[in-house]
């Protein structure tokens, strides 16, 4: 009986950490795999194919751009050029939790436009920028633009090659 409580002590504890601590690694796992430009600078993907795993199960339909964010040290303004029919940014935490989404209908302008922090950012006035909070100091941007048929990559791509991700003083 003793013997029968210690293993499921043991795989309750073992459970536990491992919900704990799974996120974490997942994440760390995909920023090494996206750390193909710096830190705070966007990659730009090409159209996703059978065979593409860069990101998990990616869309043939989506271009995808991605960046490991730190805004540890200072916040981070972002802009997205919009493309028609959809666009939309996508901020992911060191756990993996996807802690915030904007799109072309609720961006409200021509580009998606926010100023980026993190729990260890140092404050300023950002004037009337929208703020994001990450609840992380480190994980992954990630902006996705619906490719409505192969002949229009070129002018997506364009534009999205126009999106800036600009540290802040």
């Amino acid at each position: 009986m003793r013997w029968l409580v210690g293993v499921l002590l043991g795989a309750v504890v073992v459970h536990f950490a491992a919900i704990a601590a799974l996120p974490y690694a997942i994440m760390r796992v995909a920023m090494s795999r996206m750390q193909r430009a710096a830190t705070n600078d966007l990659a730009h993907g090409p159209l996703p194919t059978a065979e593409s795993r860069g990101i998990v199960r990616p869309s043939p339909d989506l271009a995808y751009s991605a960046l490991v964010f730190d805004v540890s040290e200072r916040a981070l303004e972002v802009r997205v050029p919009l493309t028609p029919p959809y666009t939309s940014l996508s901020g992911f935490a060191a756990n993996t939790d996807n802690f915030f989404a904007i799109n072309d209908r609720t961006a409200g302008a021509s580009e998606i436009e926010i100023v980026l922090v993190g729990p260890g950012t140092p404050r300023s006035d950002f004037g009337g920028a929208r703020v994001v909070e990450a609840p992380s100091d480190r994980g992954i941007l990630l902006v996705r633009r619906v490719v409505p048929s192969p002949e229009a990559f070129a002018e997506i791509d364009e534009a999205r090659r126009r999106a800036r991700v600009k540290p802040l003083p």
